[in-house]
């Protein structure tokens, strides 16, 4: 609905997205003018057998986006270190990423944040975190959902609050 992100539209401070091309592509198209949006291995899709979720040589996404700083151990191999051919990454396993990430985020000096990554990704982060706004696992996210939240951190638990679908 584009009312609803008219309203809720307000100044990023910080972009980070997914190290797969698909993901850049998308934040670099709704971003174009960010001077530098981090490219974290955290945010990616499911990874394992299937070919599109396997990360490009780090070598030729630096040569097509000079724009991006790249945060992650697995980011400073030339090579997808973490995509194996016969092991697909589970939900859980994509949690405890989450999690990570989400902790890595709180953080963050920046105020407001785009994230910009997958449908496996944002799912799992928003089933473990405000089950009811996919109606408790009734409902999936599909390509191009948009969803706002306010992320708190009291020290030794992460919660995602007032989440809303906009888009």
């Amino acid at each position: 609905n584009l009312d609803n992100m008219a309203r809720t539209k307000q100044p990023i401070d910080l972009v980070v997205c997914s190290p797969l091309t698909r993901c850049i592509q998308t934040a670099s198209l709704i971003f174009p003018n960010f001077r530098s949006i981090y490219c974290h291995g955290d945010v990616r899709e499911a990874f394992g057998m299937h070919y599109p979720d396997r990360r490009s040589p780090l070598s030729q996404i630096k040569a097509k986006f000079p724009h991006l700083t790249y945060h992650h151990p697995s980011l400073s191999s030339e090579d997808d270190i973490d995509w194996q051919p016969h092991i697909r990454e589970t939900r859980d396993d994509v949690v405890r990423r989450i999690d990570i990430f989400l902790t890595w985020l709180t953080q963050q000096p920046q105020e407001s944040i785009a994230i910009v990554s997958h449908g496996v990704w944002i799912e799992c982060a928003l089933l473990k975190y405000c089950p009811k706004v996919l109606e408790f696992g009734k409902k999936r996210v599909f390509n191009c959902e948009v969803y706002m939240a306010q992320l708190a951190y009291n020290g030794d638990r992460l919660t995602l609050n007032d989440v809303e679908q906009i888009a």
